[in-house]
């Protein structure tokens, strides 16, 4: 009858103490989860002894008296018979079990101890409240993907291929790209090393200087017959005439002298009025390279990295009848310039300069060599 009587006061108070014996404690416990069996356990109260707690306070006999309708003398040796009842069990058996609270038992130190035996809930705001399973919800694909699933993996038998392949392949691409950059590199290299290399026609400004800045025009270069068939042809004429001149002579002098000295004179004659013929038609020489500072104004229509296009391009400018020459690169420029026009002063050139661009474009440009 002790026993119903403390546990009633367990719902009630934090502390019910068993006078001569011990107190029991109760303490709060908050609503936790239980991680193996996937619960959700309410909040509920802990409770645990102190056997020190002996004094009398008359909780637990006035409950007993009021309940029994007895005095309270009748209620303490209710209350001292239940001590002495759970002594006794306790040096017999070395354990008594409190009913829906816990055991008491003897350790091995022979000391007292009190293990809380989780039966109903005493925290009268949880009365009642059960456990709440709470088992993780499972992602379910629908029927119909997971027999399509099924049916893509019976039609490939190696699955586990795929990565490997799919791995290789993109290290394959990936291999490829940087050999196709890498020999795109070495190229643009190798041709950066070519110092003959026409760089005008890929970057035009990269090498001209400040006054030399200007587009180098792009057409059909067009190599000009030599003319020294015509040449040629005019000194065979005159030569011919020289020779039948000489045959006359020699016809007449061989009347008047002996064969020998006939055929002496006549060669004599012939190899003089060559050589007169050749210089009177040999023209003269005609400077078309300027390799040294001169100071003159020149007015330049192109810069070439190589001499041979820059001798292409005087050559078509000079079929127009232009006096064109080729200014080799000076101290600090790599380009063979092609003139059109030289002139002593800039004035004179600056002022021919609305004449040649209706020919050769705005991109001219006057330079001071």
């Amino acid at each position: 009858m002790v026993e119903k009587h403390i546990k009633h006061l367990l719902y009630n108070h934090d502390c019910v103490i068993i006078p001569d014996f011990g107190g029991l404690i109760t303490r709060y416990v908050p609503a936790r989860i239980n991680p193996v069996k996937h619960t959700l356990v309410p909040p509920s109260k802990k409770i645990a002894f102190n056997e020190k707690l002996v004094l009398n306070d008359g909780l637990l006999i006035s409950t007993i008296a009021y309940a029994n309708s007895s005095s309270k003398e009748e209620a303490r040796q209710l209350v001292v018979s239940f001590v002495h009842e759970v002594r006794t069990r306790l040096e017999s058996e070395q354990r008594f079990e409190l009913t829906d609270i816990g055991v008491f038992k003897y350790n091995h130190e022979q000391r007292l101890v009190f293990e809380y035996t989780e039966g109903d809930n005493l925290l009268e705001a949880s009365f009642g409240l059960p456990e709440i399973v709470a088992r993780p919800i499972r992602h379910e694909e629908p029927a119909v993907l997971r027999t399509l699933i099924k049916e893509r993996q019976a039609a490939d038998p190696a699955p586990a291929n795929k990565p490997f392949k799919a791995r290789l392949k993109r290290a394959y691409h990936v291999a490829a790209g940087l050999a196709l950059t890498g020999l795109v590199g070495t190229a643009l290299y190798m041709l950066s090393l070519q110092t003959d290399y026409n760089l005008s026609s890929l970057y035009p400004t990269s090498l001209l200087n400040d006054e030399e800045l200007a587009s180098e025009k792009t057409s059909t270069v067009t190599i000009p017959v030599q003319h020294e068939a015509t040449l040629g042809h005019d000194v065979m004429d005159a030569s011919e005439a020289g020779i039948e001149e000489g045959a006359d002579a020699w016809s007449d002098a061989s009347s008047n002298t002996s064969g020998q000295d006939a055929q002496y004179a006549a060669d004599e004659f012939v190899n003089e009025k060559a050589e007169s013929i050749i210089e009177e038609v040999a023209p003269a020489p005609v400077v078309t390279t300027v390799s040294d500072k001169d100071g003159r104004f020149y007015i330049i229509t192109g810069g070439y990295a190589r001499m041979l296009n820059a001798e292409f391009s005087r050559q078509e400018i000079a079929e127009f009848g232009h006096e064109a020459k080729v200014l080799e690169p000076g101290k600090g420029s790599r380009l063979f310039k092609v003139s059109v026009a030289d002139f002593a002063s800039a004035e004179e050139a600056q002022a021919a300069m609305n004449t040649y661009r209706k020919s050769f474009g705005e991109n001219i440009w006057v330079y001071n060599n």
